[in-house]
């Protein structure tokens, strides 16, 4: 039971990287940085337990999933940790609605990053289409409902009490 708490920020984010796979050839596409509303969370509630080189094999394993270069998505949410942890020192108890708002404004920034840096690594500007909005609107959406959900286990689970 011990362990399957302290793992179960890493099981969650691993669970988000499958879980858009399945959802992206069946249904509509999160994009590659759909894992980053689990990162955001556990990293503004157990931060502990989430140690870099999750994060790094996450991000390269959504590079082998979208076929991109190896280590952009780990870059970005290597860059989008470095400016939520600059974020998180400046709001001690942040709403939700905060939250909420620090989330769009980071996950749009990553979205940017990222096809800035792909942009770079194909040395030509890549296109921008309706999907790059798309997948930002679509994770704005859906980000309250994994908040809750993992809040929900987050609670469940006591992961709030000393490990």
């Amino acid at each position: 039971k011990y362990y399957l708490k302290i793992s179960f920020p890493t099981l969650t984010i691993f669970f988000l990287t499958f879980l858009n796979l399945f959802i992206s050839n069946n249904f509509f596409d999160f994009g590659q940085l759909f894992v980053f509303q689990a990162i955001f969370f556990w990293l503004l509630y157990l931060p502990k337990f989430i140690p870099l080189y999750i994060i790094l094999i996450a991000g390269i394993l959504q590079d082998i999933i979208y076929i991109s270069p190896v280590g952009t998505t780990a870059l970005v949410f290597l860059l989008l940790i470095f400016l939520f942890e600059k974020y998180n020192k400046i709001f001690l108890e942040p709403s939700f609605f905060e939250l909420f708002v620090s989330f769009i404004i980071l996950f749009t920034l990553g979205v940017i990053i990222l096809w800035a840096l792909n942009s770079l690594i194909n040395l030509k500007f890549l296109l921008i289409n309706i999907n790059f909005f798309y997948e930002i609107l679509l994770n704005t959406f859906f980000f309250p409902i994994n908040y809750f959900f993992l809040h929900l286990c987050f609670k469940k689970l006591n992961l709030n009490k000393k490990l």
